[in-house]
């Protein structure tokens, strides 16, 4: 069984990184010192420079999907509750982001973990932009996105990332690559899926207590939750 083929989705680099979205991954805990912004911000204009944003998408049956491996779960069956279709999403930052992180810490720990933290706010900042434009093209056809839903968030495990991968063609649509570990290069890369319905839906959160990456979780050993 096959589905169809990914197409490139147009991204915009955003003018600036959001830098109160950084600090979240920073660690900084309540209102913004002067020292973590300056740091920041010093390390925001070459990362900003250096990402080039790819996109790509794809829009298939849920059962297709489902009977190909990528869909697994409960949590990400309830978040397409209602959805005959799915988009599949991946966004890289690309490998010149990936470099300037390596640049930035060389002698300096604390911007090498700064630019880390700049690398994923405006990885989901890109995101959000390519959800944007997906749900205005939907729009146009009377249909409706959850939100997105990526590997490890409940129970839909990790382990799919080379199915999408390969689903999405990105190794060749846009350079991104699945190791054996399952991690994405470049680093700085997102896939998600979501689902289309005809009607207004918002999909499901599992929530810290089922998500695949609790025990690891940099928020949940500062108290806080990527939701937030």
């Amino acid at each position: 069984m096959g589905i169809g083929a990914s197409r490139p989705l147009p991204v915009d680099k955003p003018a600036e990184i959001d830098l109160d979205q950084a600090a979240r991954y920073f660690g900084a805990r309540g209102e913004l010192d002067s020292g973590t912004r300056a740091l920041l911000a010093r390390c925001a204009g070459p990362l900003l420079a250096a990402a080039l944003p790819r996109a790509v998408w794809l829009r298939a049956g849920r059962q297709e999907l489902e009977q190909l491996g990528i869909i697994q779960g409960k949590d990400a069956a309830k978040h397409l509750a209602g959805c005959d279709e799915c988009i599949l999403l991946a966004v890289t930052l690309g490998p010149g982001l990936d470099a300037q992180i390596r640049r930035a810490g060389v002698g300096d720990i604390a911007a090498a973990v700064a630019s880390d933290a700049l690398g994923s706010a405006l990885a989901e900042q890109v995101c959000d932009g390519a959800e944007q434009t997906l749900r205005q093209m939907l729009k146009a056809e009377g249909l409706y996105l959850t939100g997105r839903f990526s590997p490890g968030y409940g129970d839909w495990p990790i382990s799919v990332q080379p199915l999408l991968a390969q689903a999405l063609d990105t190794p060749r649509r846009m350079g991104m690559c699945v190791t054996e570990s399952f991690l994405m290069l470049p680093r700085k890369s997102v896939t998600a899926v979501l689902g289309v319905s005809g009607q207004p839906v918002t999909g499901y959160r599992a929530g810290c207590g089922h998500c695949a990456l609790r025990e690891t979780c940099e928020y949940r050993k500062r108290g806080q939750s990527c939701e937030g």
